[in-house]
């Protein structure tokens, strides 16, 4: 069974849904205004070699023609289709991270290798993961990692990267986050135009759109992107996620209103959280906290919250966590205070249940 977040349709009565990390600026008002504009797009096929799109994309990211953009139905398309298309022996994947690498690696019939490679405090154990490498292993990092949202630093990825490719091997790096780190776009690896990396990206979390389905990949190596390229349906993008691709990679306002916001609420939840005594956590470089309860398990803390109207995003499907560990989405002002007043609540209950076991005795 795949475990994610975002299962809202399971409730009756409407959550805040915590579990899913995706920006709460929402949908941007220029892409609504052009789509209202633009509905006749729906009347025909969109362009089955998506050249404006591909462009923007190539604008967004001030890529050279030579660096290749390979469009996805959602990042976790091109994932797939890639996995399919390397010629590589084995997937080896640093955890706790996305479950779906691990089963895109089986669904391509090839073996994977999951190993725990980040430490308490989140950092990648980056000695340990070249240890572990074999010839013409791919190996799958999320940078920043989900679900611990901590990053690992460019210059630790490109040393990682040359090893890699001593050994016929190929590095794949799930950038779904990178644009809310703090340094964007130092911290991306995408300007490292090295023939045996693959960087992932999509507008479902920065852009706030998961409904939209778009995501893609940039290749440094023409013949395998022509060959997950082959691997597509045809007009697997759809009009509206083409028009989108094309609207808000160009929407300076959105994505400075959404560094605003993340900078701003970011600190402000991490500070909240440190007066908890009862909860740690890793500070984080993404839009969402990994959370340690020392008291509570994540099944009772979400049974507890989700009588407020809250939803977090359970362990389930993370390799390495413990049940004590949950993940909570940063959203707006409001919200954020009504979790964390929510987290205080639990906190207390706990702390007056010790005092009166203290009193029997």
């Amino acid at each position: 069974m795949n475990y994610h977040g975002g299962d809202i349709y399971q409730y009756k009565e409407e959550k805040t849904d915590f579990s899913a990390n995706i920006n709460p600026l929402g949908i941007p008002e220029h892409f609504r205004k052009v789509l209202f504009e633009d509905l006749s797009c729906l009347t025909r096929y969109p362009d089955r070699q998506y050249r404006k799109l591909k462009a923007s994309i190539r604008s967004y990211l001030q890529l050279d023609q030579e660096d290749h953009v390979v469009l996805g139905n959602g990042a976790i398309e091109v994932i797939y289709k890639t996995i399919q298309a390397l010629p590589v022996k084995r997937v080896l994947i640093a955890c706790p991270t996305f479950s779906e690498y691990e089963r895109a690696a089986r669904m391509a019939g090839i073996p994977v290798r999951e190993e725990v490679l980040y430490d308490r405090k989140g950092k990648l154990d980056g000695p340990g993961l070249m240890n572990l490498l074999e010839e013409k292993d791919l190996v799958i990092l999320c940078n920043p990692n989900n679900p611990t949202g901590t990053l690992t630093l460019k210059e630790e990825l490109l040393a990682l990267s040359e090893i890699i490719k001593e050994r016929q091997g190929y590095l794949l790096i799930d950038e779904t986050f990178i644009e809310f780190t703090k340094d964007y776009p130092e911290t991306s690896i995408i300007d490292a135009r090295e023939e045996n990396l693959i960087v992932i990206r999509a507008l479902t979390k920065y852009f706030g759109m998961p409904g939209v389905r778009l995501g893609y990949g940039v290749f440094h190596q023409k013949e395998l992107a022509r060959e997950v390229e082959e691997r597509m349906e045809p007009w697997h993008i759809n009009s509206i996620a083409d028009l989108a691709g094309q609207c808000v990679l160009h929407d300076r306002t959105y994505q400075e209103a959404t560094r605003k916001w993340i900078l701003e609420e970011r600190a402000f939840f991490m500070k909240e959280l440190e007066k908890l005594t009862t909860f740690t956590f890793l500070p984080t470089q993404s839009n969402f906290i990994l959370v340690n309860s020392k008291r509570h398990k994540a099944e009772k803390i979400q049974e507890v919250l989700l009588e407020a109207g809250l939803l977090i995003r359970l362990p389930i499907g993370f390799k390495g966590l413990s049940d004590y560990a949950f993940r909570i989405a940063i959203k707006d002002r409001a919200s954020n205070r009504k979790l964390l007043a929510e987290l205080e609540k639990i906190e207390g209950s706990f702390s007056r249940n010790q005092e009166n076991r203290t009193n029997l005795t």
